[in-house]
C-alpha cells in the first residue's frame, strides 16, 4: 500500500494508462476520405464524411465466464451527410485490450479527434459491408458488429472502443467512440445516490404549472421509477389553481351586498375555503382543465412519493447567492422556508427532509452557507469542485464532508460527483445530437458503466458512496434515466441507495478545503440585487393589504408565494425576462389591493350648515376588511369630522355617513382615500364633488316662515269675511212696515224648533215653540 492510501498496483496502472492514452492521442492520424461532412456534425467530426452513432451495445457488461454474455454485439447507424456517393464501405469494431485506470482517460478518449489513432494493442471484429458497400449522399444504413469478449483479455474494467467505417481505399470515412466494459469479479460495488429536481422553475401561474406537469415535470417523475431516486422538490409544484383570480368581482358588487345570481343563500364568498394554502394565481386557459390537470398531478406525485426521500426546498427554490448579497435576503429566505410548511402533508409516506440546502450549481460561499444555516439548514449539497480535496488523491473519495459555515456552525456536506452529474445532462432531451434517442441513451449508459467500473477498481475492496445531481432545468428523454439506472446496477459495478443512507455515511478521512471554491461565473450568474429589492417591495405591498383583512383570503398567500418564485435559481441566465415577470406580478398585487375601493357617486349638495357626507366602501375580497377612510377637502369651505375605522364584510359594501360642517358657499372637491391599519394606501384617491350653499338653510327657513304667516293672515281675514256674510244673509222683520206674511212657499223654510215668524208677534209659551197657523188669506 502506498503512502497516499491507494494500492501500488492501481497507481502503476493509472500511470501506464496515461502514457498509453497520450500515445493514442499523438499517434499518426489515418488519412481522411474526401467528402462533405453532415451539417449537424460536430467540429471534430467535420473531417469525416460519414456520421456514425452507436445505437446499442449488448451486453452492457460482458462476462467471458457466462456464455450468455461472452459475445459483444454492437449495432451502429451510418449516415452520409452529402457529397458524392461512397463505395466499398466496410465497418468494424475496434477495442483496446487494456482497460482504463484513471477517470480522466475516459474524457480524453471521447473527446479525441476522429482522425486520431485507436491505439497500438487492439482487437478488431470482422468487417461487414455498409449498405452493400455503397452509400449515396443523404443515405443511411445500420450495421451489426460482433466481437468475442475473450479476445479482450482478462483485464477488468472499461476498454476504449470505436466503430470505424472505412472506404474502398482503406481510409477512415467515419468513427464513433464508445466503451466495452467487463463484469466485475470479487469487488464491492460503489454505492450511488441519484437526486432529481422537481422545481417549478420560472413558472409563476397555475396554467403554466399545469402545462409543465404534462411536460418537463411529468418526464422527471417518470424518470424516478426507482423509489431509491431522491427528489429535490420545490413546494410550488404542489400548487392549486385559485377559486377566483385576485381582485375579481365579488358577489353583491353594486347591489348592496346581495349574493350573485344563482348563489345559494349564505353561500361562502368565492375563493374562501378553497384550495390548500399553496395556490398560484391563474393565467390564461380553461380554469376547469387547469384545476383537473393540477389535481391529477398532485395525485401522481403523492403516489410516487411513497417510500422515497424528498428534499423539500424553500418555496420557489430561491437563489441563495442573490439573497445572501441583498439586505433583506434573510427575511425573504425565512418567508420561503415558512411557506413550505404544508408540503409534507401532500407527500404521503415519503421521508421528508426540510433541512438540506441546495445552492445553485452546487456551489456556495461562506455567506450563503451561513444564511442557509440560520434559516434552519443542517446539510448542504455541493460538488467536488466547490469542495476540492487538499491533496491530489489517486481515487475518488466518498461524497460526504463536514462544511463550516462562518458563525453558524457546521453543515453536513453532500458532495456531488461532478463527472457523474455531468453525464446526466446527456439524458436531457436537448442533448441528443445523434438523430435518435437510442444512440444518445447507449452513449450515456456505456460511459456511466465505464465511470463506475473505473471508480470501483480504484479501491475494489473499499466501497465508496457517490452522489449524482441533475441540473434544475433537467428535462429527460423518455426512458433515458430508467435505462441508465437499470444498466448501471445490472453491470454489477454499482448499486443505488437512498439519500438518507448517504447522509448517514461516515465522513471519510479526507481533508477538503475550509473555504468553498466558487467561480466568478457563479457569482455573476446570481440574480441582481435590484431585482431582489423589487420582489421584497411586492411582498411588502401584499402584506400591507393583508393587514386590513379580518380573516383569511387565499389570494394573499398566493400572491406572496408568487412573488417568492421571482427569486428562483432557475431565473439565472434569464435576466432579460425579469422586468416583464415583475410587471405581471405587480399587476396582480394592484388588482388584489384594488379589491377594496370607494364607490364613485354623483355630485352632493349641502344646503345646511351641518349635514352628513355619504361615502360607500366596496370590499371584493374573500374576507372582511377594516380600513381607515381619510377625507381631505381641497378648499376650506367645509370641515369634516374624523371617521372611525370602517369594517366591510366580505363581498359586500358599507355606507359611511361623515359629519360635515359648511363654512362658506361654493364648490369643493373632497379627496377620499382608503388606508390599511398600517397606513398604506389602498387604491387611488377618489374626488367627491360637493356644492355648498350654507345660506340656503336660512333663506328657506324665512321663506317657509313667511309663507306660514301669510297663510295665517289669509285665514283670519277669510274667517272674518265669512262671519259678516252670515250676519247679512239672516232675514229680519220689517219693523214699521207691512206685517203681512209672505205667501206660503215663498219664504225660507222654518228651522227645526223655530217658527218662520219669530219676532214680536210670536206667542210665548206655545208648545215646542210652535205658533198657531195664520188663517188662510190673512194679510
Amino acid at each position: 500500500m502506498s503512502a497516499g492510501g491507494a494500492p501500488a498496483g492501481p497507481r502503476r496502472r493509472e500511470v501506464l494508462a496515461g502514457l498509453a492514452g497520450l500515445t493514442g492521442l499523438v499517434g499518426a492520424p489515418a488519412a481522411a476520405a474526401a467528402g462533405t461532412a453532415s451539417p449537424t456534425a460536430s467540429p471534430a467530426a467535420a473531417a469525416l464524411p460519414l456520421r456514425v452513432s452507436v445505437q446499442d451495445v449488448t451486453p452492457t457488461a460482458y462476462d467471458t465466464a457466462d456464455p450468455a454474455r461472452a459475445v459483444v454485439t454492437v449495432r451502429a447507424r451510418v449516415r452520409h451527410g452529402g457529397g458524392a456517393a461512397l463505395t466499398g464501405l466496410r465497418a468494424r469494431l475496434v477495442a483496446q485490450r487494456s482497460t482504463v485506470v484513471g477517470r480522466d482517460a475516459l474524457d480524453r478518449w471521447e473527446q479525441a479527434s476522429p482522425t486520431a489513432s485507436l491505439g497500438r494493442t487492439t482487437v478488431t471484429s470482422e468487417a461487414v459491408a455498409v449498405a452493400d458497400g455503397r452509400l449515396a449522399a443523404g443515405g443511411d444504413a445500420e450495421v451489426l458488429l460482433v466481437l468475442d469478449a475473450a479476445a479482450l483479455g482478462t483485464g477488468e474494467g472499461a476498454h476504449p472502443a470505436a466503430v470505424e467505417v472505412l472506404d474502398g481505399g482503406g481510409a477512415r470515412a467515419g468513427l464513433a467512440r464508445t466503451f466495452l466494459v467487463s463484469a466485475p469479479h470479487g469487488v464491492r460495488p460503489t454505492r450511488l445516490t441519484l437526486l432529481l429536481p422537481l422545481v417549478a422553475g420560472r413558472t409563476a401561474d397555475a396554467t403554466g404549472l399545469a402545462g409543465a406537469t404534462g411536460g418537463r415535470l411529468g418526464r422527471v417523475l417518470d424518470a424516478s421509477a426507482d423509489p431509491r431516486t431522491a427528489w429535490a422538490l420545490d413546494p410550488a409544484v404542489l400548487a392549486t389553481a385559485p377559486a377566483r383570480p385576485a381582485g375579481a368581482q365579488a358577489p353583491g358588487d353594486g347591489d348592496g351586498g346581495a349574493p350573485a345570481a344563482g348563489a345559494a343563500p349564505g353561500a361562502e364568498p368565492a375563493g374562501q375555503g378553497a384550495g390548500t394554502g399553496t395556490e398560484l394565481p391563474a393565467g390564461d386557459g380553461d380554469a376547469g382543465a387547469v384545476e383537473a390537470a393540477l389535481r391529477s398531478w398532485r395525485e401522481r406525485l403523492g403516489a410516487a412519493a411513497e417510500g422515497r426521500a424528498v428534499l423539500v426546498l424553500p418555496h420557489g427554490d430561491p437563489d441563495l447567492a442573490a439573497l445572501a448579497a441583498a439586505p433583506g435576503g434573510a427575511g425573504l429566505l425565512g418567508a420561503a422556508t415558512a411557506a413550505r410548511a404544508d408540503a409534507a402533508a401532500a407527500l404521503g409516506g415519503a421521508t421528508v427532509l426540510t433541512d438540506v440546502a441546495w445552492p445553485a450549481g452546487e456551489s456556495a460561499d461562506q455567506a450563503q452557507l451561513a444564511l442557509a444555516a440560520r434559516a434552519g439548514a443542517r446539510a448542504v449539497v455541493l460538488d467536488d469542485r466547490c469542495l476540492p480535496t487538499d491533496d491530489e488523491l489517486t481515487y475518488t473519495p466518498t461524497g460526504r464532508a463536514d462544511v463550516r459555515a462562518d458563525g453558524a456552525g457546521t453543515l453536513a456536506g453532500l458532495v456531488a460527483d461532478s463527472s457523474l452529474s455531468a453525464l446526466l445532462q446527456r439524458a436531457d432531451a436537448t442533448a441528443d445530437t445523434t438523430g435518435g434517442g437510442a444512440g444518445a441513451d447507449t452513449a450515456l449508459v456505456q460511459r456511466a458503466v465505464a465511470e463506475t467500473a473505473t471508480t470501483t477498481l480504484q479501491r475494489p475492496n473499499a466501497p465508496r458512496a457517490l452522489l449524482l445531481v441533475a441540473p434544475r432545468s433537467f428535462d429527460p428523454r423518455p426512458g433515458a434515466v430508467q435505462r441508465l439506472v437499470g444498466a448501471v446496477e445490472a453491470s454489477g459495478w454499482a448499486s443505488w441507495q437512498p439519500l438518507p443512507e448517504l447522509l448517514a455515511t461516515p465522513v471519510p478521512d479526507v481533508e477538503r478545503t475550509d473555504a468553498p471554491v466558487t467561480g466568478r461565473d457563479e457569482a455573476r450568474a446570481a440574480l441582481p440585487a435590484a431585482h431582489v429589492a423589487a420582489v421584497a417591495g411586492l411582498r411588502a405591498a401584499v402584506e400591507d393589504t393583508a393587514s386590513a383583512l379580518q380573516g383569511a383570503d387565499p389570494a394573499t398567500g398566493a400572491l406572496q408565494r408568487s412573488a417568492l418564485m421571482l427569486l428562483a435559481a432557475s431565473w439565472r441566465g434569464h435576466a432579460a425576462e425579469l422586468p416583464a415577470a415583475r410587471r405581471r406580478a405587480q399587476e396582480r398585487v394592484e388588482a388584489f389591493a384594488g379589491g377594496v375601493r370607494l364607490l364613485p357617486g354623483s355630485v352632493i349638495n349641502l344646503a345646511a350648515t351641518r349635514s352628513e357626507l355619504p361615502v360607500t366602501v366596496v370590499n371584493e375580497l374573500a374576507a372582511p376588511v377594516r380600513v381607515d377612510l381619510v377625507l381631505r377637502p381641497r378648499s376650506p369651505r367645509v370641515q369634516l369630522a374624523a371617521v372611525p375605522r370602517v369594517t366591510v364584510p366580505a363581498g359586500g359594501q358599507q355606507r359611511v355617513a361623515v359629519p360635515v360642517r359648511a363654512l362658506a358657499n361654493g364648490s369643493v372637491v373632497v379627496e377620499a382615500q382608503l388606508r390599511t391599519p398600517a397606513g398604506t394606501r389602498l387604491g387611488e384617491p377618489v374626488g367627491i364633488d360637493v356644492n355648498v350653499r350654507a345660506d340656503l338653510e336660512g333663506w328657506l327657513t324665512g321663506l317657509v316662515g313667511g309663507g306660514a304667516g301669510a297663510l295665517l293672515v289669509a285665514g283670519v281675514v277669510r274667517a272674518v269675511k265669512r262671519g259678516r256674510r252670515r250676519v247679512d244673509e239672516v232675514p229680519h222683520a220689517d219693523v214699521g212696515g207691512d206685517r203681512r206674511r209672505p205667501p206660503a212657499g215663498t219664504g225660507p223654510a222654518p228651522a227645526d224648533g223655530a217658527g218662520a215668524g219669530d219676532g214680536p208677534d210670536a206667542q210665548p209659551g206655545a208648545a215646542g215653540g210652535q205658533r198657531p197657523s195664520a188663517p188662510t188669506g190673512q194679510g
